[in-house]
């Protein structure tokens, strides 16, 4: 019985979603060139978790300059836990990797889940020293104006 406790204990942590004053997690990602990404510890992460949504994020950044991402110290990441692996290898991926930026990947789903989220709708996440001092929800195309306060 104790076990099945510390268990279910356990795991209510890994799973538990990230807020407001928490120390950012590890989250162990990698963008479409399979290289390690490193979260900057007083970054803004910008996370898609639905294909439509990171359409829209795209065309946004498609009409910035090259590094607007790095220079504004912006790291965008893209939730595929929930797409077919074969997917994502066959089509995701190529694609992506015609990017003029770099996108952290999500394959995980139980990195997916700490994050929280809104239907139709970018996380973003401000960090200040790798704790989180502000989550919002936004539309890609309030992202602007959100990304300027």
């Amino acid at each position: 019985m104790k076990l099945l406790l510390l268990t279910l204990i356990s795991f209510s942590i890994l799973v538990a979603e990230i807020n407001i004053g928490d120390t950012l997690p590890t989250l162990n990602l990698e963008n479409q060139f399979e290289n390690k990404v490193k979260i900057r510890s007083d970054a803004t992460l910008i996370v898609s978790f639905q294909k439509s949504i990171s359409s829209e994020m795209q065309a946004f950044i498609d009409t910035k300059p090259k590094h607007y991402l790095e220079d504004n110290n912006i790291l965008y990441i893209s939730d595929m836990s929930a797409a077919p692996t074969f997917m994502i290898k066959l089509f995701g991926i190529p694609k992506m990797k015609k990017f003029n930026y770099k996108v952290a990947l999500i394959y995980d789903d139980a990195v997916a889940n700490k994050i929280q989220r809104e239907d139709s709708k970018l996380t973003l996440i401000r960090l200040n020293d790798h704790k989180i001092i502000d989550i919002q929800f936004v539309s890609p195309n309030a992202l602007e104006k959100a990304l300027k306060n």
